[in-house]
């Protein structure tokens, strides 16, 4: 009974030797020495696609010429300033003496059909008159504006003759203006555009090219075009002031002698 115990013993501590060796063989053989390990490729993105285009755009030649244009307006209405003025050696007498005289042009304006509301009067402002020597006050003068507003200019000489006649007012001005200058400045746009053409052609031809269409048109600011300037005569002039840029489509045919 003994025996049969011992030799079970020896008979289980074999199979755990027997277990053990084949697990550090298994181990060594999971392992690998450094050198033996080879790196493998390394993944790499797709390659773009590239396309060349090796058919350059050829620049396109142009010529740049100035274009003035001038159209004459009609104005749309006149303003007439008149300037009256009274005199005394004292302050009250002059400014009675003013509003004497601005009462007079008011009548004749009346008798040529200037209507109230077309009439103003500024407040009347008082001046000094001084003796050189010794700055001493000598008398006092008084002024006041009248303005009358014309909307028939034709009309400007008939109002304004005989208050002149009249020799009661000091000084007057008369002026023209627009309501509206976009009719007459669309005119002169256009007389500057066919300005622009004719000189461009004039500079093709001579160049030995066929002129083509109108690559750009840059417009010039032009100084007394705003509406309610007031213009000295009754002729106003409009106008505009153009860049133009035209293409170049090619070179004229030669002619053959």
């Amino acid at each position: 009974m003994n025996h049969n115990r011992v030799n079970w013993k020896r008979l289980l501590r074999g199979l755990v030797c027997l277990a053990l060796s084949a697990a550090l063989v298994f181990a060594l053989a999971a392992c690998k020495e450094e050198g033996d390990i080879v790196p493998g490729p390394t993944a790499k993105p797709e390659q773009p696609t590239v396309i060349v285009n090796n058919e350059a755009t050829e620049p396109e030649h142009t010529v740049s010429v100035s274009g003035y244009g001038e159209v004459i307006a009609e104005p749309d209405f006149s303003t007439i300033t008149i300037i009256v003025t009274g005199t005394s050696a004292t302050s009250e007498e002059a400014a009675a003496n003013c509003e004497a005289a601005a009462q007079k042009v008011k009548e004749i304006a009346g008798l040529q059909n200037v209507l109230p509301k077309n009439l103003t009067m500024s407040e009347v402002a008082l001046s000094t008159n001084t003796r050189e020597s010794d700055g001493a006050v000598t008398g006092y003068v008084a002024r006041a504006t009248i303005t009358i507003v014309v909307s028939n200019v034709s009309l400007v000489n008939t109002i304004l003759s005989p208050i002149i006649d009249a020799r009661i007012i000091e000084s007057y001005e008369v002026t023209y203006s627009l309501l509206d200058a976009s009719a007459a400045y669309e005119g002169a746009l256009a007389a500057a555009m066919a300005d622009a053409q004719a000189k461009a052609e004039s500079i093709a031809t001579a160049g030995g090219v066929v002129l083509g269409a109108v690559a750009s048109v840059i417009e010039q600011p032009v100084e007394g075009q705003l509406v309610g300037v007031a213009f000295k005569s009754s002729s106003i002039a409009v106008s505009a002031n153009l860049t133009v840029t035209y293409l170049i489509k090619g070179v004229l045919p030669q002619t053959q002698d």
